[in-house]
């Protein structure tokens, strides 16, 4: 009869032990999970791609799954409503973006006055002279390139009046790209990042413990590097939209032949170069003649001078 007892009280202990252990593993289970999780957990469908977003979606919808997966912790309805901004949907209609450059290879009469003449035409025109490079070979050439940034819409009118500065055009070509898809896009991901920012900026004001708000306020740090890098590259294209560029290589025509123009001022110019050429190469000979030749010439006969003599006083005159 004791051992009953014993065995029946050992066994009502066990029933205990096992009752209190399956409780403390519930009620782990539904203890609230960390905010930093269910805040990365809520915006992952929006972090992956921010384009699936649809355009003009409010905060709230952003934020409520951040919410709801907060646990026993969520916060009030009112909380998610006050966090959505006032932020229109972005427009269906897009402006045509098109990025234009052209490439110009001329011959001139003159390098320094072509510049002048495609700067005013640059200027004229809207634009500027963006760099110039120039060089001159030893037959007194002188070469270049020259950049020019004008209006995309002033770009055809401006390549056509630079052309007319050369009394050659040697090669032209034109070309452009069409980036309006590319700069929407850019559009709705600077969108949705910011949607995205303002969200995490409403949590910061609402949560209270200090790991909770390191936590959000690195993610506002890292959607605010997203901002910054989308921001500068709608800066960028729209640099690149806004500005034609055209690239002009020029060098100076030094053909004398008869051809579409008579220049005789550039034949009386080549020749007396050649002029000045010819008598500098024979005051060189000169000068060569006189400090190098004559003096090695001397010595050279001092020599056969002295073993002539030599010969003749040892040999002939036995």
């Amino acid at each position: 009869m004791d051992n009953f007892k014993k065995s029946f009280v050992v066994g009502i202990g066990v029933i205990v032990f096992l009752v209190a252990v399956v409780a403390a593993l519930n009620m782990s289970d539904n203890s609230p999970r960390p905010l930093t999780k269910s805040i990365r957990n809520g915006m992952s469908m929006v972090s992956r791609d921010s384009s699936m977003m649809p355009i003009g979606g409010s905060a709230k919808n952003l934020a409520s799954p951040m919410m709801e997966s907060y646990g026993e912790r969520s916060f009030p309805e009112t909380a998610q409503d006050s966090i959505a901004p006032d932020m229109s949907p972005i427009s269906s209609e897009v402006q045509k973006k098109e990025i234009k450059n052209g490439n110009l290879g001329l011959r001139v009469n003159n390098a320094d006055s072509a510049t002048e003449k495609i700067s005013k035409i640059a200027k004229d025109n809207g634009g500027e002279v963006f760099s110039s490079n120039f060089y001159q070979t030893d037959k007194n050439i002188k070469s270049g390139n020259v950049e020019v940034r004008v209006p995309v819409r002033e770009f055809e009118k401006t390549f056509s009046e630079i052309k007319d500065v050369a009394t050659l055009v040697i090669r032209e070509s034109t070309y452009g790209q069409d980036v309006t898809m590319e700069y929407s896009d850019l559009q709705i991901q600077l969108k949705n990042k910011q949607t995205e920012e303002q969200a995490f900026l409403k949590i910061l004001d609402q949560t209270g413990k200090i790991s909770d708000i390191l936590d959000v306020t690195q993610e506002v740090a890292r959607v605010r590097g997203e901002i910054e890098s989308l921001q500068g590259r709608i800066r960028f294209m729209d640099s690149q939209t806004d500005m034609a560029s055209i690239s002009i290589s020029m060098t100076e025509d030094t053909n004398v032949a008869f051809s579409d123009k008579w220049r005789p001022a550039q034949v009386a110019k080549e020749t007396i170069n050649m002029l000045f050429k010819d008598m500098q190469g024979f005051v060189n000979f000169l000068i060569v003649l006189v400090i190098r030749v004559i003096p090695v010439m001397f010595l050279y006969s001092l020599i056969i001078l002295a073993v002539y003599f030599i010969v003749k006083r040892f040999f002939f005159k036995r």
